[in-house]
C-alpha cells in the first residue's frame, strides 16, 4: 500500500496545507510499529485456555481485544457493559497496553 495515499496528499494539497510527507510518514511507521508491539504483548499475555473457554459472543469479544485493545469499541461492537468486559479482560490475562 503506497503511503501516504494519493487521496490523502490530494486532500491536503486542495485545502491548501503543506504537509512534510517525509516525517509523516516516519511518525506514522513508529506508530505502527508501537501498535504491533502493543498487539504482540496482549497476544503472548492472554490465557487463550480461558478465552476459549468463554461462551459466544464473549469470546469472540476477547479475541477483537487482543487484536486491537480498543475496549470502547468492542464493548460497542458486541453490546456488553464496558464493566463486565473489563472483569472478563483481567480474567484472560489481557493487559491493557498505552501507548
Amino acid at each position: 500500500m503506497e503511503w501516504p495515499p494519493r487521496e490523502l496528499k490530494k486532500l491536503y494539497e486542495g485545502a491548501g496545507l503543506k504537509v512534510d510527507w517525509e516525517e509523516y510518514s516516519k511518525v506514522v511507521g513508529a506508530y505502527l510499529k508501537e501498535l504491533e508491539k502493543a498487539r504482540e504483548l496482549r497476544r503472548k499475555s492472554a490465557d487463550w485456555a480461558y478465552i476459549e473457554s468463554r461462551p459466544e459472543p464473549l469470546k469472540t469479544a476477547l479475541k477483537l481485544l487482543v487484536e486491537t485493545g480498543d475496549m470502547k469499541l468492542v464493548a460497542m461492537m458486541y453490546s456488553l457493559p464496558l464493566d463486565v468486559l473489563n472483569e472478563e479482560r483481567l480474567k484472560a490475562g489481557i493487559p491493557l497496553v498505552l501507548i
